[in-house]
């Protein structure tokens, strides 16, 4: 939604804070109980109010194509959803949005295509958070339940409702309409993973439920359910007195010709388990048959596989195979019909979401196009109003304008000179405060080179200014020539010493500063960046006898900068070489360990040296920090990895040392980035 939806969204009172609300309310508890005659009645009635507004008229399709999706499940009918979507999006109303998202994960649902129907209700659950709709975040929650429901993922669906249906606390909080639904679906969930027991205690909660607040649909079929559960406990007399009441409610109430399969199956295994195997099998083909008609696959399939059973035990074998032929049928049909549905749903999803896409991208640069119009105009006008004051001004009163001008030029360029300095002083304190620290760390590394160049240069000066007395005075010797040559070789040597390692530290001070244009992002294998990094680390290894262990070869490509990683490996192994392993007991050993882990590649550098004290673990990456100042250490090898690490490679960096114990530097680098975020 862009700000000026949303203003105008914020602006505007909600079209239904009338009695248009609760009708929409009765007619989504219509639609829950499966009772699609009077939803149908109500909005059609709500249609023809006179005056329906944009959002009130998008908000009644939404139920509408909902009836639809109850009734049948039609291709064009996704074309609608997405539409409503749009349509929603452009409305500005985040509510219709919502149910919208709903209404298109119940498409998705339908046509088996259970992650971008989790992914929509997803979409959905987070407006009505944003909105504190708990209602609404309720109703995602029983959606996502009949979800899993539908897609046989009942361990799933118990995961997430026993927190609410076992806390009575949390379920105290829900409407009747909620606590009964969730009720009953992690009953029907217990009953799919052989867990009856529970399963029957909270079906005759929800069966009490339903006769106190007198809801006959939801009777009927808990009734059904009871009378299933007491049948394969051994209790027929029970269960015939369910289903007495079954169909009574079926003779008086508005019950939907859907849930008849359910009270069919229920009577043939009455008749079954009674012995009437002859009436059984009839009433198995009714169900069968009106299962078949409302295309419900899950009961069809149960009465052939239960009439199936009937016919061996009766020793009623063509009927049987009959059965069994028909169920393997089914099987067959319902696999092509199940792979014809979800390709072409998905072909047409991808359609819409490719058009949606392409729509998002042209409104996006519309939008900032309209923008800068906008602002461009606002310009123009600014400017035209300031001449047409100006020009009245000069031809109302030219001298008193001129005098006020002349004081106003002088007021501001005073306010101006006040307010330049004192944001000049503040910018020069600032910049005094980062020199400061900046230059203390490098006016203590480049002390000593400098001074030894210094020191060296005077002496050398003053070697020169004696051999000239002595030459000008006429006693200068061949001793004198070759001291005065040597001394001159001593010296320079040491002044250009000293020079390069002053250079040496002011490169490593440049480098600091990360340069985008440094990076290169390529696919390559880390392994090879690894060994080639040891072989020109060879050398320098061999000199402090370490014992190399280079462990685990995961055989992934990686997206990034070889160049940077090669860096960080070549410092790591300096630091231990240079603070873990010299001056310290051999054996040395080193030891390198690769790994793939949760999408990111895993590096651990471990060596068995004297490791760190416990305070300066903390400051390790801290750039000038070093324990071994003043003997050739500049404190910046570990910042200068942490940045690239975090900044050029877009990983994480962890140390763990203890003193006499060694160090393990663990490098986690995403498989693949992006060129153009690196830095």
């Amino acid at each position: 939604m862009t700000k000026m939806q949303q203003d105008r969204h914020n602006a505007a009172p909600d079209p239904f804070a009338t009695a248009a609300l609760a009708e929409l309310a009765r007619i989504d508890e219509h639609l829950d109980l499966g009772e699609n005659q009077s939803a149908q009645a109500l909005l059609q009635a709500l249609r023809e109010q006179p005056g329906l507004q944009a959002g009130e008229l998008l908000r009644l399709q939404v139920r509408e194509l909902r009836l639809n999706l109850n009734q049948e499940l039609r291709l064009d009918q996704l074309d609608q959803v997405f539409d409503l979507v749009e349509r929603a999006e452009q409305l500005g109303d985040p509510l219709t949005l919502a149910e919208a998202l709903c209404c298109l994960a119940r498409f998705q649902s339908r046509a088996h295509v259970i992650t971008l129907a989790l992914q929509s209700l997803g979409r959905a659950e987070v407006i009505y958070t944003t909105l504190q709709d708990e209602q609404g975040q309720n109703r995602c929650l029983m959606l996502v339940c009949k979800f899993l429901h539908d897609e046989a993922m009942h361990e799933e669906a118990i995961r997430r409702l026993e927190p609410w249906v076992l806390d009575e606390q949390r379920l105290a909080q829900l409407s009747p309409d909620d606590r009964y639904t969730l009720t009953i679906s992690l009953a029907a969930a217990y009953s799919f993973v052989d867990r009856m027991a529970e399963s029957t205690v909270l079906q005759e909660r929800a069966y009490e439920d339903s006769k106190r607040r007198q809801i006959p649909s939801r009777m009927f079929r808990d009734a059904v359910n009871l009378a299933n559960k007491r049948l394969w406990e051994g209790r027929l007399d029970a269960t015939r007195a369910f289903l007495d009441e079954a169909e009574a409610l079926l003779l008086d109430h508005e019950i939907s010709d859907g849930q008849r399969s359910f009270l069919l199956q229920s009577q043939a295994l009455y008749l079954w388990k009674m012995g009437r195997h002859e009436e059984a099998i009839a009433r198995f083909h009714q169900a069968r048959d009106n299962a078949r008609r409302h295309a419900q696959w899950p009961i069809l399939n149960r009465a052939l596989m239960r009439r199936a059973e009937c016919a061996e035990e009766a020793g009623l074998w063509a009927e049987a195979l009959c059965a069994r032929r028909e169920q393997v049928e089914l099987a067959e049909t319902q696999l092509k019909t199940l792979k014809q549905s979800t390709g072409n749903s998905l072909m047409r999803m991808l359609g819409h979401v490719r058009t949606q896409a392409q729509n998002d991208y042209l409104r996006q640069h519309g939008n900032a196009l309209e923008r800068e119009l906008a602002e461009r105009n606002r310009q123009l006008q600014a400017t035209l109003l300031n001449l047409q004051g100006e020009m009245q001004v000069r031809r109302q009163a030219e001298t008193a304008l001129q005098e006020a001008r002349d004081a106003l030029e002088l007021k501001v360029e005073q306010r101006g000179r006040e307010l330049e300095q004192a944001m000049r002083l503040l910018l020069e304190r600032e910049k005094q405060a980062a020199l400061g620290h900046l230059v203390a760390g490098v006016a203590h590394e480049l002390n000593t080179p400098i001074g030894n160049a210094l020191l060296a240069t005077s002496t050398l000066s003053d070697g020169l200014l004696a051999h000239r007395q002595a030459f000008e005075e006429n006693r200068l010797r061949r001793s004198d020539m070759n001291q005065l040559h040597a001394e001159l070789e001593d010296g320079l040597g040491i002044a250009r010493r000293s020079l390069a390692r002053a250079a040496d530290l002011v490169s490593r001070f440049k480098a600091l500063a990360l340069e985008q244009s440094s990076a290169q992002v390529i696919e390559f294998q880390p392994q090879q960046v690894i060994e080639n990094t040891l072989a020109v680390m060879a050398p320098a290894l061999r000199a402090e006898q370490v014992e190399l262990d280079n462990r685990g070869r995961p055989g992934r490509l990686l997206r990034n900068d070889p160049g940077a990683l090669g860096q960080v490996l070549a410092q790591l192994i300096e630091n231990s070489l240079v603070h873990g392993f010299r001056n310290w007991p051999p054996p040395h050993r080193l030891t390198l360990t690769e790994a793939v882990q949760e999408g990111h590649y895993v590096l651990r550098i471990e060596d068995n040296g004297r490791g760190m004290a416990t305070e300066h673990l903390a400051r390790a990456f801290d750039p000038f920090f070093t324990t071994q100042l003043g003997q050739g250490s500049s404190g910046l090898g570990l910042h200068m990895v942490y940045r690239l690490v975090t900044l050029g490679l877009q990983g994480e960096i962890s140390l763990h040392s203890a003193p006499g114990q060694g160090c393990r530097v663990t490098l986690s680098l995403p498989l693949r980035v992006d060129g153009s975020d690196q830095v």
